[in-house]
């Protein structure tokens, strides 16, 4: 009871060190990776936002959402990457893998173990709930996770996931 009592503090502790679920336009974003804090840090050599944000339409006229969120150890070096992709988005609400939502990850800390966004030999479940599109004051915000099975490692839960976007 104890051992438990002590993991439940530490995974308390790594949500409080993610951003706040807020719906202001913060221009905030987090997750946790297996229970480690991931938050964009850094810029790359290219001096874009991080997280870099873009909201746009599709071929077909139809709007999407992409968070490129990156931890950088210099402007020329990204250890760890997390992307996640909101398609289709008309309204609040759910999106899922894989109608309208998609994610990539990467990140040192789990070595070999990443997944491209379209790569389907990779088992993919999650999504994510755009909970404040607010157009005319350009702000969106939402949660998200996700989780991926690897033939070359252990599963990855992407948990707690949260943006607050002014795009």
């Amino acid at each position: 009871m104890l051992l438990c009592a002590a993991s439940c503090k530490k995974e308390n502790k790594n949500e409080n060190q993610l951003p706040p679920a807020t719906q202001t336009g913060a221009n905030t974003f987090g997750c946790l990776v297996n229970g480690k804090v991931f938050v964009p840090k850094g810029y790359g050599s290219t001096g874009r936002s991080n997280p870099h944000v873009q909201y746009d339409y599709d071929l077909n006229g139809k709007p999407y959402l992409s968070i490129d969120a990156r931890q950088f150890i210099n402007s020329n070096n990204s250890t760890g990457a997390v992307n996640i992709v909101f398609k289709d988005i008309v309204n609040t609400g759910s999106y899922n893998i894989p109608t309208n939502f998609t994610f990539s990850f990467g990140w040192e800390k789990f070595g070999i173990c990443g997944t491209p966004a379209f790569d389907t030999t990779v088992q993919k479940r999650g999504g994510g709930i755009i909970t404040k599109l607010d157009i005319s004051n350009r702000i969106i915000s939402g949660t998200f996770n996700c989780k991926f099975k690897h033939s070359q490692c252990d599963t990855v839960y992407i948990t707690d996931g949260r943006f607050d976007i002014k795009f």
